[in-house]
């Protein structure tokens, strides 16, 4: 018999029940073992002195509140409606897009591995509807850019380089349909190294002059993988082909410059580069965003300095979903305030004691300004991730 994880309050339990998780860390309380059984109220009585609420299992499987119901039903908008949200409205369609967009990104690199043609028409249902969650709000996507996994990096950080290329063009004000040519040939834009032995993509230390080279020759694989795709652009093989290309001259592997790289490839390279120095890599650990852009503005020549600026500029110094440490001691993440302001507002997910906190707490610092930001942390600094939070905030 099948068995469900089914969340209640603690007010709700009832002896025989038994409780497989609760809205904290286990390491957060007196108790040894992961799992309880409910035997008396003395038991339920320990457990509401300490939770809101808890998973136990179950035979039947969970029904959804009506707000969870409300919120899946919203989760994907019919492909085309860009009508304005809020930032918590439209984090459970920019948290699935993500999510769809992550399996589509395996499966592609899957088909490639195997020698299967591309499915062009999902990846171009993809970028479209990142492109409608920013036209709805243009923070949401940003926030889960934040989510990093080094053991599945390639996937990752192909999806975050076209959300974020998608909204630096949308924010500098693009067109439509050159965005969507921009957001496909991002999205694809290192299938190339698919091609790259592990030996090489994996190597914890510094590349020899040889293994440089062999990696150098990623793009030019992934645009030989992609070319006899009927459906993708010249635009798009392009974002393929330039990503790696410097207005100075100094990139690869054709060694073009100045207007021999296309403005939306100039726009792929800046969300490559930042996303890149952000994540931690085997032989490297992510720098915080604003140390990121820092390094990249003293790049002279590399990137278009108009486009870094608006891309710093959207960002702002506190970007959306970073993580960053008051001057109390507190950790937590940026989310949108209700307009742009020089502070940032935060919500706090870990106490002095880098405890988690429940429930967790929104500070504006502009509000209160005995408080204020010390460091910007990398992502998932503390064993804490934005998606960790992104499902309370969204409540």
């Amino acid at each position: 018999m099948a068995l469900y994880k089914k969340k209640i309050e603690v007010r709700d339990l009832r002896p025989g029940m038994f409780v497989e998780a609760l809205d904290r860390p286990w390491l957060e309380t007196p108790y040894l073992l992961e799992g309880i059984a409910i035997e008396n109220q003395a038991d339920i009585d320990e457990l509401q002195s300490l939770c809101a609420f808890v998973y136990i299992s179950s035979e039947e499987p969970p029904a959804d509140t009506p707000e969870e119901a409300a919120a899946k039903a919203n989760e994907l908008p019919a492909l085309g409606d860009q009508t304005p949200r809020s930032f918590r409205e439209e984090l459970p369609a920019a948290r699935a897009i993500h999510s769809n967009a992550v399996g589509l990104v395996k499966a592609l690199h899957g088909d490639v591995v195997e020698g299967e043609k591309l499915d062009t028409e999902a990846v171009a249902e993809v970028v479209e509807r990142m492109m409608d969650s920013v036209s709805r709000h243009p923070d949401a996507l940003v926030w889960f850019s934040n989510l990093k996994d080094r053991d599945e990096y390639t996937a990752i950080h192909s999806l975050n380089v076209c959300m974020l290329a998608v909204t630096l063009a949308t924010w500098v004000g693009n067109d439509a349909r050159a965005i969507k040519e921009m957001g496909i040939g991002a999205l694809l834009h290192d299938v190339g190294k698919l091609k790259v032995p592990l030996e090489v993509l994996n190597k914890p230390g510094k590349l020899t002059d040889e293994e440089y080279a062999i990696m150098k020759k990623h793009p030019e694989y992934g645009v030989e993988i992609l070319k006899n795709s009927p459906d993708l652009t010249h635009a798009s093989l392009e974002i393929v082909r330039d990503h790696h290309e410097r207005l100075n001259g100094k990139g690869y592997p054709a060694g073009r410059k100045g207007s021999e790289i296309s403005y939306y490839s100039q726009i792929a390279a800046i969300a490559d580069v930042y996303d890149a120095m952000t994540s931690d890599r085997v032989y490297q650990k992510g720098r915080a965003p604003a140390q990121a852009l820092k390094l990249m503005m003293s790049f002279e020549g590399d990137f278009n300095d108009e486009l870094l600026r608006q891309f710093a500029d959207y960002l702002g110094d506190y970007p959306i979903g970073s993580m960053v440490e008051l001057n109390t001691g507190e950790v937590g993440f940026v989310i949108p305030s209700p307009e742009r302001q020089e502070k940032p507002t935060v919500l706090l997910v870990l106490d002095f004691k880098k405890r988690r906190y429940f429930p967790q707490r929104v500070r504006d610092l502009m509000r209160f300004p005995k408080f204020h930001v010390t460091r910007m942390l990398a992502p998932g600094s503390h064993g804490v991730d934005v998606d960790d939070y992104a499902e309370a905030w969204e409540l």
